[in-house]
């Protein structure tokens, strides 16, 4: 991964950053002008109305998308080639609705799918076997510090509830971002005691210092959880607020144009 780096100007420095970032479907615009900011440890809300440009962004972070002008900047590195490899390495790790599970493996193989330990005993790596104990050992781990709760690593994925399927992966998130997680409507398909079990462990991430970027519709999830809300509209960012200095009436008007804005 190519970069440069950006020296920070203080000791809050944000640990990401977008500037800028513009990218075009043909003739279509889908991001004109967006920028967002996220410290260390903080929970960001990202909201506007559909075609506002937030799933464009957010592939644009995950490296899925490349931007047509506009930088990207993670702990005062600005990257230049921004792809899904180049995200990971930088610690940034994305859930999406469709959460990518396979629901005939267990727990353990869908946390490390793709990025299974190979046996370390020289013969067995020759064959290509994988080491299954220490990667029950990890996962075990990792659910654990989150607070995560399943009936085991070995139980499929088709055995748990719609809220421990969201849970577990986010824990795969964390295993292998470390530093920031892009939640894309995490409890979007949830009952409330689901989603509330979402929400905690979102809340557990702060704990381990771990930056989330949520995508919501639901403001009185967004209030509880998030420090900070992004607003963009027809694909530029219009607005951020602190949660602790604004409403629940005012996000909504900034979302639907009833209130200009900073940038509109």
């Amino acid at each position: 991964m190519n970069g440069e780096t950006v020296r920070p100007s203080t000791a809050t420095a944000p640990l990401l950053v977008a500037e800028t970032i513009q990218r075009r479907f043909g003739t279509v615009i889908a991001l004109s002008d967006a920028s967002i900011h996220l410290h260390r440890g903080e929970t960001l809300g990202l909201v506007g109305d559909n075609g506002a440009g937030k799933s464009t962004l957010l592939k644009i972070l995950s490296g899925a998308l490349r931007p047509d002008a506009g930088r990207v900047v993670v702990n005062g590195r600005e990257l230049h080639s921004l792809g899904p490899k180049e995200a990971l390495h930088a610690g940034i790790e994305t859930v999406y609705q469709d959460l990518a599970l396979v629901d005939t493996m267990s727990a353990t193989e869908n946390i490390f799918l793709g990025r299974e330990l190979l046996h370390p005993r020289r013969l067995f790596r020759g064959l290509n076997l994988t080491h299954d104990r220490e990667m029950r050992r990890r996962a075990t781990e990792v659910l654990t510090s989150l607070g995560v709760n399943i009936p085991s690593v070995r139980a499929t994925v088709k055995q748990l509830s719609g809220g421990q399927r969201q849970s577990l992966a986010i824990a795969r998130a964390v295993l292998w971002g470390k530093q920031i997680v892009i939640l894309d409507e995490p409890t979007a398909a949830l009952g409330v005691r689901e989603s509330a079990q979402v929400l905690e462990l979102i809340h557990r991430l702060k704990e381990h210092d771990i930056s989330v970027i949520l995508v919501t519709h639901n403001m009185q999830q967004l209030a509880a959880v998030a420090d900070r809300v992004t607003v963009m509209r027809l694909g530029r960012t219009i607005a951020n607020r602190s949660l602790a200095s604004t409403t629940t009436e005012e996000i909504v008007g900034l979302i639907t144009g009833a209130i200009p804005g900073d940038a509109a």
